[in-house]
């Protein structure tokens, strides 16, 4: 055996497994504020939604009848900026662990670079800010 095959054999060297602990602890930070921004989106989404199918204009209206309405609007809105501070915490800490370079270094130049959090996160962030939008925009003035 050459020496790069002896090397191929023992594995990955230990400073490459924490690189790899580290990263993949970074993917589930986002996927769990992904759990959380589509908690809230989804809650502040149903709420707005279950207010407007009960508004009937022969109930006496309450003392803060847009109450629900704004509370639904909110959830909706801190979903999405929380799910955008995430993104750009994940963005900035795979430019801080090395990106393309540290994969190199740590032997795994082939590895695959499909990220299926960043396209989760991605496209909740674009579903949100079209949802805030859409339910902003229907709010009476």
């Amino acid at each position: 055996m050459t020496g790069r095959d002896a090397s191929a054999l023992s594995g990955p060297s230990p400073s490459s497994l924490a690189w790899i602990q580290a990263r993949l602890a970074l993917e589930r930070t986002l996927l769990a504020w992904v759990r959380t921004a589509a908690s809230l989106i989804g809650f502040g989404f149903a709420i707005y939604q279950f207010f407007e199918a009960l508004k009937v204009e022969s109930i006496r209206r309450g003392f803060r009848p847009d109450a629900s309405r704004i509370l639904g609007v909110s959830l909706v809105g801190i979903g999405t900026l929380s799910l955008t501070l995430a993104l750009v915490q994940y963005l900035l800490m795979i430019r801080y662990l090395g990106g393309e370079a540290a994969l190199d270094a740590a032997g795994l130049a082939r590895m695959p670079r499909f990220r299926p959090a960043l396209i989760v996160a991605v496209t909740l962030t674009a579903v949100g800010i079209i949802t805030f939008w859409a339910m902003l925009v229907r709010l009476p003035g």
